[in-house]
């Protein structure tokens, strides 16, 4: 099982990574990494190549609420 640590918090398990279209809401990519990859990685994966533009959450863009 991977695990990460963010502050004194340890977190378990895998996330999922999903890609969709802005547009219509419709899922056109699914990813999964351990809790230890961060978010970032996992982006040229669900990208496909036809993207005219692209977004992400916070977590990818380094934005903290």
């Amino acid at each position: 099982m991977h695990h990460t640590k963010k502050g004194n918090q340890y977190y378990f398990g895998s996330k999922a990574h999903i890609g969709v279209d802005s547009k219509s809401g419709v899922v056109h990519s699914v990813g999964t990494s351990g809790a230890s990859v961060h978010d970032k990685h996992m982006l040229p994966e669900l990208l496909h190549g036809n993207e005219t533009r692209s977004g992400a959450t916070a977590a990818i863009s380094g934005r903290r609420k």
